[in-house]
C-alpha cells in the first residue's frame, strides 16, 4: 500500500484492478449516462459517470492539475450521489463510485458543512460524547430549541436535518447483550439515534431464535471512507474485526440493518491490499456479514397492515445489485405477489447517504425524480434497505405524495 490515503487496487465484480487500469477501462459508451440522476437532471458530460471516470484519468495522467481546475473538479464531484447505479448497466463493471471517493481524496474535499462532520466523526473517536450531544440535541429539539440554533453560523445543516426527522422522535429501544451470542447485531447510526423503531424490529426478529450482541454506537469506517481519509476508515475497520474475533471466535454472524455498511463491510479487503493478514482477516469479516432482510420469517406480523401496492427502491452507496438487494426484492416478490410493483432499472430512485446535506437544491431534485416514480405506479408503500433512505425519502414524500409512506424492510415484521 504505496499511499495511506488510496487505494492501490480496486476489487471489482470482474477481478482486482489498479486504480488507473480501473479508469482506463472506461470507453465512453455512454451506456451509464441515463442511469445516472445527476445526468438525468442536468445532461451535461460533466454530469455522467463517464465525465467523472475521464477527470479522474485526466488527473493521474497529469493532464489534470487539481490546483488549477479546483472549481471545476469539485463541482464534477458533488453532482455524483456514489449509487452506483451506473456500474450495474455497465459493461465492464467500472466502479465509478469508488472513483469519485479516489479523486474527493486527491483534493482533500471535506464536503460536508464543518461543525456536522465534526460531531459525526466523534462516533468513531468519542462514542460516549457523541451520544451524550446527538441525545441533548433530540432533547433541545423536543424544546423548540433547534428554532434557534438552525440559523446560528455553522449550524444551517440543522434545517435539513430537522425536516427529515420525524415530528416526535421515539425514544431509544433498549437493547440489552445476551451472554454467549449467536449473533452480533449492528445497528445503523440512524436506527439507533433517530429511526429506533428499526432497530427494534431488527432486534427483534433476530433474537426469536438467536443470542444476540449488540454493538451500539460503533463506528465501522463507512464516515470515514466517504467523508474524511483512508488511514481513519483503516483504523475503525481493524477495531471492529478484532472485536469481531474476541466475540465467538470471529465466527458470528456480523448482522446490520443498513445496505451502505452491508456493502462498505463486504468491500472491507480492498482497504488492506498489501497487508496479507488484516486482508485475510478482513476477508473473514466479509464472509460474516449479513443483512437483516436475511432473517425475515415468511408471514411477517405486520404484513397485514402494509398498504398496497408496495415498491422497493434499493438506493445504497456504490453498488445496485448486490445479493442483499436481490434478495430482498425476491422476499417482496414472494410477499406481495402481484402487489408488488417492479421497479425498473432506468427509474430514478431517491439518493442515498445523506446526500441533501452536500447539496440541498440538488438532491431536492434528484428525490423529486424518485416521487414521481412512486407517483406514476400509484403505489401505496415504499420500501427501503437504509434508516437514511427512509428519511430522504418520508420528506420527499410528506412534501409531495403524502398518500405514500416509506418503511424499511426490517420493519415488515412489526
Amino acid at each position: 500500500m504505496k499511499n495511506n490515503q488510496h487505494l492501490d487496487t480496486l476489487h471489482t465484480p470482474l477481478g482486482k484492478r489498479g486504480l488507473y487500469d480501473s479508469v482506463c477501462f472506461c470507453n465512453r459508451c455512454g451506456m451509464c449516462a441515463p442511469l445516472c440522476p445527476a445526468y438525468q437532471n442536468a445532461p451535461q458530460e460533466s454530469n455522467s459517470p463517464r465525465g467523472r471516470n475521464q477527470a479522474l484519468r485526466g488527473v493521474l495522467e497529469g493532464k489534470l492539475k487539481p490546483r488549477q481546475v479546483r472549481a471545476e473538479l469539485l463541482e464534477l464531484l458533488t453532482s455524483c450521489t456514489l449509487c452506483g447505479r451506473c456500474q450495474a448497466v455497465c459493461p465492464g463493471q467500472i466502479p465509478t463510485a469508488q472513483h469519485v471517493l479516489e479523486l474527493r481524496r486527491t483534493l482533500q474535499a471535506r464536503l460536508l458543512p464543518t461543525l456536522l462532520f465534526k460531531l459525526l466523526r466523534l462516533r468513531g473517536t468519542a462514542p460516549r460524547l457523541f451520544s451524550y450531544l446527538v441525545h441533548t440535541g433530540l432533547w433541545m429539539r423536543r424544546l423548540q430549541g433547534w428554532s434557534v440554533l438552525m440559523y446560528l453560523p455553522g449550524f444551517a445543516w440543522l434545517k435539513h436535518l430537522n425536516k427529515l426527522l420525524p415530528a416526535r422522535t421515539p425514544r431509544p429501544f433498549k437493547m440489552s447483550n445476551q451472554t454467549r451470542p449467536t449473533f452480533i447485531y449492528l445497528p445503523s447510526l440512524e436506527a439507533q439515534f433517530f429511526l429506533p423503531d428499526i432497530a427494534q424490529s431488527a432486534y427483534q426478529l433476530l433474537t426469536k431464535k438467536h443470542r444476540v450482541a449488540v454493538w451500539e454506537n460503533t463506528a465501522c469506517g463507512l464516515f470515514e471512507f466517504v467523508y474524511g481519509d483512508l488511514s481513519r476508515a483503516r483504523r475503525q475497520l481493524r477495531a471492529l474485526i478484532t472485536r469481531h474475533q474476541k466475540t465467538g471466535k470471529a465466527k458470528l454472524p456480523l448482522v446490520t440493518d443498513s445496505i451502505d455498511v452491508y456493502h462498505f463491510l463486504t468491500q472491507a479487503p480492498q482497504l488492506f491490499e498489501g497487508y496479507p493478514t488484516w486482508q485475510q482477516k478482513a476477508q473473514n469479516l466479509a464472509a460474516c456479514t449479513r443483512y437483516i432482510a436475511d432473517y425475515l420469517p415468511k408471514k411477517p406480523a405486520a404484513l397485514k397492515t402494509i398498504s398496497n401496492p408496495v415498491l422497493l427502491m434499493t438506493s445504497a452507496l456504490f453498488n445496485n445489485q448486490s445479493s442483499a438487494q436481490e434478495k430482498s426484492a425476491q422476499i417482496l416478490r414472494s410477499l406481495f405477489k402481484k402487489n408488488f410493483v417492479e421497479c425498473g432499472y432506468k427509474e430514478p430512485q431517491v439518493v442515498p447517504a445523506g446526500y441533501g446535506f452536500i447539496k440541498g437544491s440538488r438532491a431536492n431534485a434528484y428525490n423529486l425524480q424518485a416521487v414521481r416514480t412512486v407517483a406514476r405506479q400509484q403505489v401505496q408503500t415504499v420500501v427501503v434497505l437504509s434508516g437514511l433512505a427512509a428519511l430522504e425519502l418520508g420528506l420527499s414524500l410528506r412534501q409531495f405524495y403524502p398518500t405514500a409512506r416509506v418503511c424499511h424492510i426490517a420493519k415488515l415484521n412489526g
